[in-house]
């Protein structure tokens, strides 16, 4: 039996960073901010906040405030969620700029997650990054209708600056949170940051993007290539690898690069790709921030794929999907070549087998502290570990040979090598870096 699972991959804009893009609920303001919130320069109202934890030593009840209780400081509106990884990763970073500035800034977490969803997960964050006992100090907000209300976005994380005097300074992306920045404005008053403006999401990801699965009929394949189509944020929908009920199957790539798209053709990650004759320069941006990245994929460089293609003849999707994107980005040379590279490759340290699976319905689930598999094979175990160690730049390869299907239960910081292997002990399991001769996408200038 194969595992069922549906690829639904969201990206922020950057590279293979992925778990940004969500959409958001919210409520329109009634008077001068209309449908678009506050702006920048215009006074924030003194709403109510509830589901208020943390603040001023209040531990975790829950209270109501006012947002006047922070007048006086410069208050960051951090909007978040438990699964967007740039998110937590600002999360250390507002708690040093909150101790550097003590006194003349309050950093505001909020989320739309309940409290217990977001209690849960910093209990177990602080337990991983600080260790037992010890807690983050910001207070946080969850369960919010007000603030996003007032400041409605689209996309995570999500930055307000509000001035002493309850005026909007700024609204911007998490590169514009620094130091210097926080310095600057506190010393003139204001300050000149690039505005974040998110694209409207009008689209559902789980829908087809160019046709209507119930107008396929008896089609055996069909796809569409575009360029970049606004408000349908960027992402990655595929379900060809999976079992279903359905007749048709379908691969859609929103806004994408062409290296992206021909890593989906390839079934390949970004550090299985090689670009040569100057193309990282040309494909690769590096030291934009969220908004000037969309604005580079705006010129040419973001494109929207679909194929679908009927429950036949699925096993042919990705040969298809590489042959057209080759007919059509003629320009380049594409294909798979075995290269000797570094890689993370996981290993058995003995012959034991202590992986066999027990049976039961086949499921999946991983997050930032561990991971649980049944019945799953491990090729799955090493395409989920690509999202919490994609910071790490070797690839990661399956080098056991076990063929069965596994249990497989982990509590560790699924972004630390060491911590993985420590869990991995008990399976006689283990990460080691060496050479490898692994298919690599290249992709060269014709």
């Amino acid at each position: 039996m194969m595992l069922k699972l549906c690829f639904l991959l969201l990206l922020c804009p950057f590279f293979g960073v992925y778990g940004q893009d969500k959409n958001i609920s919210v409520v329109a303001v009634p008077g001068s901010a209309g449908q678009q919130g506050i702006a920048i320069g215009q006074q924030v109202p003194d709403v109510l906040i509830r589901n208020v934890s943390g603040f001023n030593g209040a531990g975790q009840n829950l209270a109501v405030l006012p947002l006047s209780a922070f007048r006086g400081k410069l208050l960051i509106l951090d909007f978040w969620a438990t699964w967007c990884s740039p998110c937590v990763a600002m999360i250390p970073k507002m708690e040093a700029l909150q101790e550097e500035f003590r006194g003349r800034v309050q950093f505001l977490p909020v989320a739309y997650q309940s409290f217990e969803v977001v209690d849960a997960f910093y209990r177990k964050l602080a337990l991983q990054r600080l260790g037992p006992g010890k807690v983050f100090s910001l207070p946080v907000v969850t369960e919010d209708t007000t603030l996003v209300g007032l400041f409605p976005h689209h996309t995570l994380p999500h930055y307000v600056w509000i001035g002493a005097d309850g005026v909007v300074k700024a609204i911007t992306d998490r590169e514009a949170v620094s130091a210097e920045n926080i310095k600057a404005l506190l010393n003139a008053g204001s300050l000149e940051l690039k505005v974040k403006k998110d694209e409207k999401m009008v689209y559902d990801a789980s829908k087809p993007l160019f046709f209507e699965a119930s107008d396929f009929n008896d089609g055996i394949f069909r796809s569409q290539l575009s360029g970049y189509v606004v408000n349908i944020g960027r992402g990655i929908y595929k379900d060809v690898d999976v079992q279903s009920a359905g007749p048709v199957r379908r691969i859609t790539g929103r806004n994408l690069t062409i290296p992206e798209l021909f890593r989906i053709a390839y079934k390949k990650e970004k550090k299985e790709t090689v670009l040569e004759d100057g193309l990282v320069e040309e494909f690769d941006p590096k030291n934009l921030a969220s908004a000037d990245f969309l604005d580079w994929l705006k010129q040419g460089r973001g494109y929207c794929y679909e194929l679908m293609i009927n429950q036949q003849s699925s096993a042919r999707t990705y040969a298809l999907m590489q042959d057209e994107l080759k007919g059509f980005f003629s320009d380049y040379r594409i294909g798979l070549e075995k290269r000797k590279v570094q890689a993370l490759a996981l290993v058995r340290t003995s012959s034991k087998d202590k992986l066999r699976t027990s049976g039961g319905q086949p499921s999946v689930y991983v997050d930032g502290f561990g991971c649980k598999l049944t019945s799953c094979f491990l090729f799955v175990f090493i395409e989920r570990l690509q999202v919490p160690l994609q910071a790490n730049p070797l690839p990661i390869i399956d080098q056991t040979g076990y063929t069965g299907m596994v249990d497989l239960e982990l509590t560790a910081n699924m972004r630390s090598i060491e911590q993985i292997n420590k869990a991995l002990a008990r399976y006689d399991l283990c990460f080691v870096e060496k050479p490898a001769e692994i298919e690599m996408l290249v992709i060269r200038k014709r």
